[in-house]
């Protein structure tokens, strides 16, 4: 079951009433009112606008909204508790059910989590099986990765974050959160050695292509069957090598000299490379057994990793 760390969504602006104005921003231009906007971010984030120039209401929320269930990630089985809890703010009064089943998701953060007790063999064994690296870039983090392509577009943008779930909910500005809970032991012990990961989806058209889908309908997007994490890796992560094959011939050696030249760095290889062939040569099929290669020599921990199927 597909699971969602956040969800952006627009609905029709009557599904909101008894707004406390005392607790929304009133945006006016002269004396017509253009939006009521609410945002907190603690215990967890939520925006709601009430949007009377587009006709429309925009609610976001994250996964914390489910309080104690948060685990369970934001899914078709709980987006009524997740609707739920915003009513019980007394803030405002949504009809939950008609927002169930008549909005559209704009963005959302698609998330997947493993057990795996060392983040770092993930995130190595990801920076080195990059299948281009100047299409893909990876942006370490104290506590794990950003997976993201170079596009010149939103609507081209993959970005995959990767971290430590139970290092980051002991975090001091989680706190509040951790307090609204009735046993926060019990979801340190849950999150132990949890690996997430976050696949940001910021267009509708995204959307739809990494969920196969035909429209942005809240209900389709929940009930998709796709596994679009696998999707970006298998485009962005080389095959895995068999690193049991020995080297037996001359054109392995040569690639053997280049990546001890460039100190086993496959970016500054990927660069030589380019320099000496054509534009419409496939990089990412001549950077194959470099990579190869590379994960043999290095001879790491994590090189029998199979990260797609520990993402099924």
């Amino acid at each position: 079951m597909i699971q969602f760390d956040k969800l952006k969504i627009v609905t029709n602006i009557r599904y909101i009433t008894n707004i406390n104005k005392e607790l929304f921003i009133e945006n006016k231009k002269g004396n017509e009112i253009l939006y009521y906007k609410y945002k907190q971010k603690t215990p967890y984030n939520l925006i709601i606008i009430v949007n009377y120039f587009q006709n429309e209401l925009v609610i976001e929320f994250t996964s914390k909204i489910l309080k104690d269930k948060f685990i369970e990630l934001i899914n078709k089985d709980n987006i009524k508790e997740c609707i739920s809890n915003i009513n019980q703010l007394n803030i405002c009064q949504l009809d939950v059910d008609d927002i169930i089943n008549n909005s559209e998701v704009v963005k959302c953060d698609i998330t997947k989590e493993i057990i795996y007790d060392n983040i770092n063999e993930i995130t190595e064994y990801i920076n080195i099986n990059r299948s281009n690296y100047q299409k893909w870039n990876c942006k370490k983090l104290n506590n794990g990765l950003i997976l993201e392509n170079i596009a010149a577009t939103p609507r081209n943008k993959k970005r995959i974050t990767i971290y430590n779930k139970e290092k980051e909910i002991r975090k001091s500005e989680n706190t509040p959160f951790l307090n609204i809970l009735s046993d926060k032991n019990k979801i340190f012990e849950y999150l132990k050695n949890k690996i997430r990961f976050e696949l940001n989806i910021n267009t509708k058209i995204q959307i739809r292509k990494l969920l196969s889908i035909s429209n942005n309908n809240l209900l389709d997007v929940l009930s998709s069957n796709e596994n679009p994490i696998i999707t970006i890796f298998d485009e962005a992560i080389a095959n895995k090598v068999n690193h049991n094959k020995q080297s037996t011939n001359l054109r392995e050696y040569e690639r053997e000299l280049l990546i001890k030249e460039c100190e086993y760095d496959l970016s500054k290889v990927e660069l030589i490379i380019r320099k000496y062939t054509s534009k419409n040569t496939s990089i990412k099929r001549i950077m194959k057994p470099y990579i190869e290669l590379n994960n043999k020599l290095n001879n790491q921990s994590y090189k029998n990793i199979n990260l797609k199927e520990l993402l099924k």
